[in-house]
């Protein structure tokens, strides 16, 4: 990763958070114990102000401060066995068996005054042994990229062959809410859109269903983020988050900051939003729709992109319907398109490699960048989930690629040891069928079926 120049606001950033956090123990004696993680996000979202907030005549509480501290160790074993491993050569592909073992601690501090002020923090110390280390495939799947983010909150001590030691701010933000305002500044989650399996609409933490690991766990957004609670069932939202150019501070232009405004209505038992933003030098606008129909969720949304670089406008939709059937078993079904698949945009495609290949830079970084990448443009998913006894969860996800004729399966069983503790394990496999007109995103999990078994502990 690349690092800050001495004096620049991701340094002095790091300065203060790191003293910030190690003055923690002096205080954590005083602090309030909690039986549930620090970092648990309400059912209203991160940003949602609690219940009581602003409803008293004195609009900063009576409640005091609060400190909590909290965490998770997490241990992820994954396992690939290919016959075609591509690492700088394309032409020259090799067997090898690809072993990633993650183990990560994540601490959360946590200060609370009344429901006025909150400020916390999720910071990961990962340990990842490998048997591709420093490799593409690997680089790509695991370290992930800070390129153009405004803080650079990662730190690479050690990488080596079999090795890989990184330290970063998962999470690191401050929320104040008064009267109707919630504001919050600083890395967090931003989900916009009611998609399930994909969503349009998620523009800033877009979240691939073949990733091993949830939308809890992808990097966050450097944004400062106003929501504004009209009344109990209509809000604005305001988004802004700054980007580098050329991953550098002087080289960064008004065209450079990404803005959203979102606008959202419940009425009656459907929810509506309306959504126009300006990302990676597109011009982004997009409406989501989620309504209850016959005791299940119906689900739509639709995105218009129109991109400052070449003017080649696409859409992406999706609609779905999520229904709990009266023996407890999860259904859901969705549909996406995307008219902008890399295997239709020959410069989308090209940018795609390049980065693979070579990594993230500027040319390759404003067509990759805030958007839903998929091979191809219509697929079909398939989700079902039961409860086989009250502790262990079954899962059952399956997708299909109708351009590629691919299928993508992943079966996974879930169990709780104890209140904090989850065991969990499944396999992600695919197939692609002969006569497709176009390579399928699942033909990666073709021959190397990805196995993989981990456990999650709450402190």
């Amino acid at each position: 990763m690349k690092e800050s120049l001495p004096g620049s606001p991701g340094v002095l950033f790091r300065i203060v958070l790191l003293a910030f956090i190690l003055s923690w123990p002096c205080i954590a004696g005083a602090a309030e114990s909690a039986d549930q993680p620090a970092y648990d996000i309400p059912a209203g979202g991160e940003n949602a102000p609690d219940a009581d907030a602003g409803k008293s005549e004195d609009p900063f509480g009576e409640r005091g401060a609060h400190f909590k501290f909290g965490g998770q160790y997490k241990h992820l074993l994954t396992f690939q066995r290919t016959d075609n491993f591509i690492d700088d050569n394309p032409l020259d592909p090799k067997k090898k068996n690809l072993i990633a073992d993650l183990n990560r601690v994540r601490l959360s501090p946590e200060f609370r005054y009344s429901d006025v002020l909150t400020i916390h923090v999720d910071w990961d110390n990962e340990l990842i042994l490998g048997s591709y280390n420093k490799t593409n495939e690997f680089d790509s799947y695991w370290r992930g990229s800070e390129y153009n983010e405004f803080f650079d909150l990662s730190w690479e001590p050690y990488y080596g062959e079999d090795v890989y030691y990184r330290t970063r701010i998962h999470r690191a933000y401050l929320k104040f809410s008064v009267w109707n305002f919630t504001f919050t500044l600083g890395r967090q989650q931003i989900r916009f859109g009611s998609g399930r399996l994909w969503n349009p609409l998620d523009i800033l933490n877009p979240v691939s269903p073949t990733f091993v690991e949830g939308a809890e766990d992808q990097k966050g957004t450097d944004a400062f983020r106003m929501d504004y609670y009209i009344n109990d069932v209509t809000e604005i939202t305001l988004v802004s988050n700054q980007k580098k150019c050329n991953d550098s501070y002087g080289d960064m232009k008004i065209d450079d900051s990404n803005t959203v405004l979102r606008f959202t209505a419940t009425i009656y038992e459907t929810e509506l939003s309306v959504l126009a933003a300006w990302l990676s030098r597109r011009a982004v606008a997009g409406i989501d729709v989620a309504s209850i129909i016959a005791d299940g969720t119906l689900r739509g949304s639709l995105l218009y992109s129109y991109p400052k670089m070449d003017g080649r406008w696409y859409f992406q939709a999706s609609a779905g319907y999520e229904y709990t059937f009266e023996k407890g078993v999860y259904f859901i079904a969705e549909y996406f398109f995307n008219q902008n698949g890399i295997n239709f945009n020959r410069k989308l495609e090209e940018a795609y490699i390049d980065s693979f290949f070579n990594g993230v830079r500027q040319g390759n970084y404003l067509y990759l960048a805030n958007q839903f990448l998929t091979m191809n443009q219509h697929y079909l998913g398939l989700a079902l989930g039961y409860d086989l006894t009250p502790l262990l969860r079954g899962e059952f996800f399956a997708m299909y690629d109708f351009q590629g004729f691919g299928l993508f399966f992943t079966p996974s069983l879930r169990y709780s040891a104890k209140e904090n503790l989850d065991v969990y394990g499944g396999i992600m496999f695919g197939f692609a069928f002969d006569g497709a007109p176009e390579t399928s995103d699942f033909e990666a999990f073709e021959e190397p079926f990805m196995y993989y078994a981990g456990l999650s502990y709450y402190f």
